[in-house]
């Protein structure tokens, strides 16, 4: 069963989704709708996310394994 995720990556998350949008939006917003941000940021930020999610799921699964 999945475990609630640490604090600390909670807030790493947390930050990521927030920090990278509003970058690109100050930084592009005059070149680039904001449509086009949401969608940047996204692209940016999944691959973010999902790493940062099968680091927690494959140390569950080894500690689950090692008992």
């Amino acid at each position: 069963m999945r475990r609630k995720m640490s604090p600390r990556r909670a807030l790493l998350t947390a930050g990521l989704m927030a920090v990278v949008p509003n970058l690109l939006f100050a930084t592009c917003s005059k070149e680039f709708p904001a449509i086009t941000i949401l969608i940047a940021s996204i692209l940016i930020n999944w691959p973010i996310i999902r790493w940062l999610d099968d680091r927690q799921w494959y140390r569950e699964w080894i500690r689950e394994e090692s008992k």
